[in-house]
Formats: C-alpha cells, structure tokens, sequence
C-alpha cells in the first residue's frame, strides 16, 4: 500500500495523526513487535518513521483493530509473513511418527 509522505521522516506525533493510532499506543506496539517495527531513533533518542515504518503500523493496526487478532496472534502472523518458507519455529525440528509428531528440543548450550 503505497503512500505519499512529502517528507523524509515523520514523527511519532504525525504517524499517530495520519494513522489514528495514539501515541502511547505506538510506542507499546515498538516494544510488543519488537524487530518487525522498529522506528529509528536520533542521536537525541526522537523517534523518526519512514514511509515503511508507517506501512508497518497500518497492517499491526489492520491486524489487531479490524482483524481482531490479539497481539500474539498478530505476532504469528508477522513471524510467518517474515520467516522464509513460511516457518514460524526456528531452531527445532519435528519428527513424524505414526502415533503422534513429536518436538524435538535441542540441548541446551547457554551454559
């Protein structure tokens, strides 16, 4: 969804505007889809929106308002949408056996 923004970068205050999400809002959705919205940050910690950032609270916003999806719903659907081939679990692997697949967890090296 391509949109028009004259400038460079937005901030926080004019993406809740042209968004109609509020401020607050917009800043525990930085936190909550952490890696998947990040806006940048200047060397005065203000955050700036480029016109993907703003794409990005458009579909977070379709997802949990008009989708209705929770936030970790939302989150799957995101983890899909940016995993390769549509994998949401990394770093396991499921094994098929006839009575029931099974989780296979890998030892643990953070000691």
């Amino acid at each position: 969804m391509p949109m028009i923004i004259k400038k460079d970068w937005l901030t926080i205050g004019e993406v809740s505007e042209l968004t109609g999400v509020p401020i607050h809002t917009l800043r525990y959705w930085e936190t909550e889809f952490n890696g998947y919205f990040s806006p940048l940050r200047t060397s005065g910690r203000q955050r700036r929106y480029n016109e993907d950032a703003v794409g990005r609270v458009q579909e977070i916003k379709t997802l949990l308002k008009e989708e209705k999806y929770s936030i970790a719903g939302a989150r799957q659907v995101l983890s899909r949408k940016m995993a390769p081939e549509g994998g949401l679990i990394t770093g396991y692997e499921m094994s098929e056996s006839p009575e029931s697949p099974q989780l296979e967890i890998p030892p643990d090296t953070a000691n």
